[in-house]
């Protein structure tokens, strides 16, 4: 028996000689294959270029990019702003499908997004509450809510006895828990919950108030000029009205803002308040419920405060996790929207405030703009 000119002994354990036809074809696969890895596209990219892309890029692309694949995601815990839980003041605009963003970590560093598929071209936002922005009805429309982020918004229902302003959400308007609170001219509290085609309106009028929170299933409503603290949940209205004591004389500023917030599992109450020199000075107490009275604080500890001036909303981040200043408070420049400082920071370790220029130098007047500390998220 032959192959390929080659006598084979049928007998014979060897192995049978080689095939040079065979041998030409399978090197010719082996130098394919080694071309097409040198010109294709690699399917790795290091990690490092990774987060290098993530750090210098504009926040609402990062949280695009975390998503990719499951290396990514992994790094992206340290540097997608979603994860970090970093807040970043954002500026919109009337009539402006472009905001910008400024970093609250690298305070040089601002971006450009748009809002691209949003019905907003005639609207100014008024609040933001976890992460989405706020747009109150008018007559030409209903009440927007607006993530910048994930992209999602909802139009929520009209209603003949229509709310007129935004006061509080509870989480975000993607969880089934939410609670939305507005209210019109009169103070009557409408509520709305996610999968509900209408308004419910709450017939009890709550007191007159300077502030709101959400805090663990209740409402906390604290008014400066008669000291009342009122307590309520909704649908149906229940409410308890404590009388605490203010703890500062407000008249002795020239201007003052005050805000409710969560802390720590606490109720920390913040005055930021402002002489005719522009001289400013802060104040942080803490809600002692049993003694009915405010206990005035000296440290944070490792959070920092985040207030959106002058629309009485503030929040709290851990800032070892958040990767800002710990026993911090961030506010933005309220008393001269065209004044050059876009934001402030007052350190209770040192009594320091610093200020912050605007980095994005343009035209605007006060009132056709808003400013909001906001923590991304794609919920």
């Amino acid at each position: 028996m032959t192959n390929n000119g080659y006598e084979l002994d049928p007998n014979s354990n060897a192995p049978p000689p080689p095939n040079p036809h065979k041998s030409a074809v399978t090197t010719d696969k082996k130098q394919k294959r080694e071309i097409e890895s040198e010109t294709r596209p690699t399917r790795y990219i290091p990690i490092d270029i990774v987060e290098s892309l993530l750090t210098s890029m504009n926040p609402k692309d990062a949280v695009r990019l975390s998503v990719a694949c499951k290396d990514w995601r992994a790094t992206a815990a340290k540097f997608d702003p979603t994860m970090s839980k970093t807040p970043w003041l954002i500026t919109t605009e009337f009539q402006n499908l472009t905001c910008s963003l400024r970093s609250v970590v690298d305070k040089e560093v601002t971006f450009k997004i748009e809002l691209h598929g949003y019905p907003v071209t005639r609207t100014l936002f008024c609040n933001c509450s976890h992460g989405w922005l706020v747009v109150n009805p008018s007559n030409y429309s209903r009440m927007l809510l607006l993530n910048p982020f994930s992209r999602a918004w909802l139009q929520l229902p009209p209603c003949l006895l229509a709310p007129t302003f935004f006061l509080s959400m509870s989480s975000a308007p993607s969880n089934p828990d939410c609670v939305l609170l507005a209210h019109d001219f009169v103070n009557h509290l409408y509520v709305w919950r996610p999968g509900d085609q209408s308004w419910t309106f709450e017939k009890d009028v709550v007191e007159l108030f300077d502030t709101i929170i959400s805090f663990e299933g209740q409402f906390y409503t604290w008014n400066n000029h008669s000291g009342c603290l009122t307590i309520f949940r909704v649908l149906p209205l229940r409410l308890r009205k404590l009388m605490v004591p203010c703890p500062i004389d407000r008249s002795d500023y020239f201007k003052c803002i005050t805000s409710l917030v969560e802390c720590g599992g606490n109720i920390l109450l913040v005055y930021v308040t402002a002489q005719a020199d522009e001289s400013l000075a802060i104040f942080l107490f803490q809600l002692d419920l049993e003694k009915k009275m405010w206990i005035k604080m000296e440290s944070l500890g490792d959070r920092a405060l985040f207030m959106n001036i002058p629309f009485n909303h503030a929040f709290s981040v851990l800032a070892s996790e958040a990767r800002c200043c710990a026993n911090c408070i961030y506010f933005t420049h309220f008393w001269q929207p065209s004044s050059e400082v876009e934001l402030i920071s007052y350190n209770m370790d040192s009594h320091s405030f610093e200020r912050f220029p605007n980095l994005v130098k343009h035209e605007r007047q006060q009132y056709s703009y808003s400013q909001f500390w906001i923590t991304p998220n794609l919920s």
